[in-house]
């Protein structure tokens, strides 16, 4: 992953981890998404951002 992706995804999980809750899972369902779509599960900073939600989704 780029460091600018990485550092875009941390700033956006991060935001959606003060959210209330469901919001939160939303934005992190949204961000997960993402994530995967663009560098699949087998990414190490994937798997690394994944691990930071506050949420399970």
């Amino acid at each position: 992953m780029k460091s600018n992706d990485y550092n875009k995804f941390l700033a956006a999980i991060k935001f959606a981890n003060d959210q209330e809750p469901s919001r939160a899972r939303e934005l992190l369902r949204g961000i997960q998404a993402e994530m995967i779509a663009k560098y699949g599960l087998s990414d190490d900073d994937v798997d690394y951002l994944i691990r930071q939600f506050r949420f399970h989704i």
